[in-house]
């Protein structure tokens, strides 16, 4: 049972320069990369976007080092490219399967480990997620509050997503979590986990990663 991680880009401003949006000199994309790698578990990477961009995607990824890690040209869509990159893998039906984003570089190797060992251990799909800890409100289309939402069921999902490869290679729609519902199971997320899409969030990180001594 290989682990296959896929790195699936759109051509979306936020997809596109997201992963290439630097943080201690290197793009993002090369910084999850390299995570993924390194978390022990993964056996190979496949980087996947919009032809045109494959260029700045494979100089990207060079820095990661490693022959595990490919880029091959995908699609506009993200979740186009995540085909493109399932079929560019050449993986199993037993094989486990990874999509992660490259806007949350730092995730934890624990985590990782977490969601692979969780689809190992039987489930179809696994996703870190962390509760929600702000109130949440549901307003109308006039934007007035009508409610509160119960946030103790509530969580926010992170990356990486796991999935039994058979299970994806037999998704009909460009959300797999959402058609197989009750079936995902949840592992413990982790701050470092989290989505960096600005200029705040990459000031977070680094103060988190400073805190931590984390090179």
């Amino acid at each position: 049972m290989n682990v296959i991680a896929l790195v699936p880009l759109g051509d979306r401003d936020e997809h596109h320069s997201g992963a290439l949006l630097r943080f201690r000199g290197e793009p993002l994309l090369s910084h999850a990369v390299r995570g993924l790698l390194r978390s022990g578990v993964v056996d190979r990477v496949v980087v996947a976007g919009p032809a045109r961009h494959k260029a700045a995607y494979s100089e990207a990824v060079e820095p990661a080092g490693d022959t595990r890690a490919q880029v091959v040209a995908g699609a506009a869509g993200r979740a186009d490219s995540v085909r493109s990159a399932l079929t560019a893998s050449a993986a199993q039906p037993s094989d486990v399967v990874l999509v992660h984003d490259p806007a949350r570089p730092f995730t934890p190797a624990t985590t990782i480990r977490a969601v692979v060992e969780e689809v190992r251990a039987g489930a179809v799909a696994a996703v870190p997620v962390e509760p929600v800890t702000d109130t949440i409100k549901v307003v109308d289309s006039d934007d007035v509050i009508r409610g509160t939402r119960d946030r103790g069921g509530l969580r926010s999902v992170q990356a990486p997503q796991a999935f039994l490869a058979k299970v994806l290679l037999g998704a009909h729609s460009a959300d797999p979590l959402a058609e197989l519902g009750a079936e995902v199971h949840t592992v413990t997320g982790h701050p470092h986990g989290m989505r960096l899409a600005t200029p705040f969030d990459l000031a977070v990180v680094e103060a988190l990663l400073t805190a931590e001594g984390t090179p």
